[in-house]
């Protein structure tokens, strides 16, 4: 199929295998403060290594650390997690939203903030060999702020020059329209741009509710340009609205441009002990179960752990 960078390099798509798609190891909210001097690696590992040892355990393969810069991206902590699990971690670069953005990316031209991307994807993060495998970003509520603008255009000219697909942490519509809109300006295409929590899109309204055609008409809304719909926060809240808005999704014929995951973990750096973690299992042991229910055969379950995952993050 193809090729993807994991914490440990390059990796054939066709190794991915079971992927969590939208999960954290560990979060830093210090923004600019936010460095490896405020965390002890030895300690965020031995808290985080039994929740991943029990992924793996149960048949997951791969996963997707969501965490940008500034808010506790730290590749050596997830090279060394590679190391002791045998996951396959992808890491990512980009910039997160304000308040959590370093006061030199506010005025920064998108060209700026893409060649330090860029920069990353052919040289390591932070002066490791961990490259990124994907640009991770995120979109305020409401209309784009400049800031977010600049970032938006400056993921897809990071794209164009790497083959990264990106990732928007969005949830709401009109932001993720005009990331949509500004993306293909710069040449990129929808294909390549992954809506994270989508799910959280019209979130208050669910299958018995009779605006529930009009919140799956904004869903397909963007699934019809070409973009990822990923379905994230199953980590927490009920899970049958979700399920419904994927085998809706499904019957409308999107199942391959449909992701999904939990957005659990993680170890809260400033907690003592990291606070509480959420375990990163709750889609193995109920969501499936979900979406069986909700009519779901084996074909399609693999699409959404398997096929999709590597499809979505193939470089090209």
């Amino acid at each position: 199929m193809g090729e993807l960078i994991a914490v440990e390099g390059p990796l054939p798509t066709e190794r991915l295998g079971t992927t969590l798609m939208h999960e954290h190891v560990m979060v830093d909210f210090g923004a600019e403060l936010a460095h490896p001097q405020r965390w002890d690696r030895d300690e965020v590992t031995q808290v985080m290594l039994p929740h991943l040892q029990e992924i793996v355990r149960q048949g997951v393969n791969s996963l997707v650390e969501c965490t940008p810069a500034f808010l506790g991206r730290d590749p050596l902590l997830l090279e060394e997690l590679s190391r002791l699990t045998g996951l396959h971690i992808i890491t990512n670069t980009g910039l997160y939203k304000e308040p959590y953005l370093p006061r030199w990316a506010i005025p920064a031209e998108p060209k700026q903030l893409a060649e330090r991307w860029v920069r990353e994807f052919h040289e390591g993060i932070d002066g490791s060999q961990v490259r990124p495998g994907f640009v991770k970003i995120a979109l305020n509520p409401g209309g784009l702020l400049p800031v977010q603008r600049t970032i938006v255009r400056a993921a897809a000219l990071t794209h164009r020059a790497t083959g990264l697909v990106v990732m928007a942490h969005a949830g709401e519509l009109e932001a993720t329209r005009e990331s949509l809109d500004l993306i293909e300006a710069e040449g990129m295409s929808p294909g390549r741009f992954i809506v994270a929590h989508a799910d959280q899109m019209a979130a208050d309204i669910g299958p018995q509710d009779p605006a529930w055609s009009q919140a799956l008409e904004m869903h397909e809304e963007l699934l019809k340009r070409g973009a990822w719909l990923e379905y994230d926060g199953l980590g927490y809240g009920d899970l049958e609205r979700p399920a419904q808005l994927l085998a809706e999704m499904i019957d409308r014929g999107y199942e391959r441009q449909l992701l999904i995951s939990q957005d659990a973990g993680w170890y809260h750096v400033g907690e003592p002990s990291g606070g509480t973690i959420t375990p990163m299992t709750r889609l193995l042991d109920d969501f499936l179960p979900a979406l069986r229910r909700a009519g779901l055969g084996a074909d399609t379950l693999g699409a959404l752990l398997i096929d999709n995952p590597a499809s979505a993050l193939a470089i090209g």
